[in-house]
């Protein structure tokens, strides 16, 4: 289910990237704004598989990543040289168990390619259990040295990929963007003016908004 943002982030880091692929989460929907594997193409890949927990287009291992004992994963140890999961670990009821066979999937210094929600309304494809920090991300994937300096916050609903920092983006502190009309502004500004104080009671009213990150497997 990959969106604008998760697209540009792997064109991005397209010099990282070698075959063979794994996709965590793969399978296509209906309502999909773009597909893994053609984007993946179109770059150049095509040594990929896509493993899902439900079967669909796109899935061509059915397996639940949180499972332990799965023979799949045992049995195609090292296998893949690049793993990208975005947007999936919300999802699963146990994400220190996904991220064990995952790192277990990637090879020695192979490179995973990870997004995942920071902020974001409840999304039930097919349930919603939890968010992430940057930090939380690099205490799930023990095994990964991150690429700070490649790390990027996504904003969702502004197709917008711009550099991590902290604090992160507040909707309260935003200015009028370039793509945006004036009457569209005003009646942002309208809407924090009203509620932020009022009726939600929150003064740091966050955008939907995930964090894209990307490191390798230490040799270690």
């Amino acid at each position: 289910m990959p969106n604008q943002n998760q697209i540009n982030f792997i064109k991005l880091n397209k010099d990282l990237i070698t075959t063979p692929i794994l996709i965590i989460g793969s399978k296509e929907y209906d309502f999909d704004e773009y597909n893994y594997i053609q984007e993946l193409n179109r770059l150049g890949f095509d040594e990929i598989i896509g493993l899902d927990i439900a079967t669909g287009s796109g899935v061509d291992v059915l397996a639940d990543i949180c499972d332990l004992n799965h023979n799949y994963f045992s049995s195609n140890a090292e296998r893949f040289k690049t793993v990208i999961c975005m947007q999936t670990l919300y999802s699963v009821k146990d994400p220190f168990k996904a991220t064990q066979n995952i790192q277990g999937l990637l090879s020695r210094n192979g490179v995973l390619i990870f997004s995942d929600i920071f902020s974001h309304r409840v999304n039930r494809i097919p349930s919603d259990y939890w968010r992430f920090t940057y930090d939380a991300q690099k205490l799930l994937f023990d095994k990964i040295d991150f690429l700070d300096q490649r790390t990027k916050i996504g904003i969702t609903r502004q197709n917008k990929l711009i550099e991590y920092s902290l604090p992160l983006p507040e909707l309260l502190k935003y200015s009028k963007e370039k793509n945006e009309t004036s009457v569209a502004f005003f009646f942002r500004k309208l809407y924090r003016k009203i509620f932020h104080k009022g009726l939600l009671n929150n003064q740091r009213l966050i955008p939907e908004i995930s964090i894209h990150s990307i490191g390798n497997k230490n040799i270690i």
